[in-house]
Parts: C-alpha cells; structure tokens; sequence
C-alpha cells in the first residue's frame, strides 16, 4: 500500500530523530482508521535513562486516551522502523492495535513474528494483522541505522532482518 510506506517513512524520521539524540534509531507512528495521525514517537532509552521507552511504548503513550475510545479501539496501525520486541507486542496487545507494519524484521529482539507464531496470548494475537518488510529499500535503510548504532557503541552488529520481501 502506498500509505504503508508514507508511514513507514515517517517512522524512519523519527528513528533518525532518535539516533541523532543517542539512542536507539528506532521509530514508530501510529494512525487512525480514518489515516489521521494520532502520534509520532521515537526511541528514548537512552536520552530519557528508561529502558522502557520504546518508539512503540512513546506513541502508545501519547494517544493512550484515544485508543480507549470505541472510534479507535481495534481499529488503529502502528508503523515501526523495526519489529517490536516482547515489551512492545505486549503493549500492541493491551493497547489494542489492529494492525502493525515494521519496515525491518529483528531476529534478534524481534517479537511479533514469533508471538503470534507460538501459543502466546494465541487468542489476542489473532486479532492483530501485520506486515513484515513491505518495502525491501525501507529495510535496508533501517538496518543501516541500527547497524550504525551498534558500531557506534563498540558492539557487534546483532539485528539481522530475513527481508523476507524483495521489493
């Protein structure tokens, strides 16, 4: 969808955002059923010393109000540059995404794919549809950042996508 990359590409801003203020290059938008977006957020970890201020958890938080009202529940998408870890499938869960949409696949931390494979929260995990890697240049524009972000920090790279979709 070419919305899906709009979005995506703001998640990336964002993760730019992020990077720039050193942290984790991780961002998210979520957006309405109607295309409206609700929030911008971005990875805080390490600027905010929270280790759960994920990009994800930011957005969430932001329109935890509107998320609640009958106009939104079950019915928003959350875009991320990468796909949310356990913390954040978690919040998806509780928060009641409809639908989420990663530009780059983490078989590292990455937890959706896995979760909603297993038998994990099965019955709540079935209602949330997701779409790994849509766009295969998003990807690699995600990884560069977080492979950055490592190099940065002296560790090894460890996010590795399986680009499972070769657009």
């Amino acid at each position: 969808m070419d919305n899906d990359r709009y979005f995506l590409e703001l998640a990336l801003e964002e993760a730019r955002i992020a990077s720039k203020g050193g942290s984790i290059p991780i961002g998210a938008v979520l957006v309405g059923p109607d295309g409206d977006i609700l929030s911008r957020g971005h990875n805080r970890v390490y600027t905010m010393h929270d280790p759960s201020w994920h990009a994800e958890i930011d957005v969430i938080r932001q329109s935890g109000k509107l998320l609640m009202d009958k106009k939104y529940k079950n019915k928003c998408t959350l875009y991320s540059s990468v796909e949310p870890c356990p913390m954040c499938s978690g919040a998806l869960i509780l928060s009641d995404i409809h639908r989420v949409v990663w530009a780059l696949s983490d078989n590292y931390l990455g937890a959706l794919r896995i979760m909603k494979d297993g038998q994990h929260f099965r019955h709540k995990f079935d209602k949330i549809s997701s779409s790994p890697e849509p766009y295969h240049d998003l990807a690699l524009q995600s990884e560069a950042l977080m492979k950055e972000w490592n190099v940065n920090r002296g560790i090894p790279y460890v996010v590795s996508s399986v680009h499972t979709n070769n657009k």
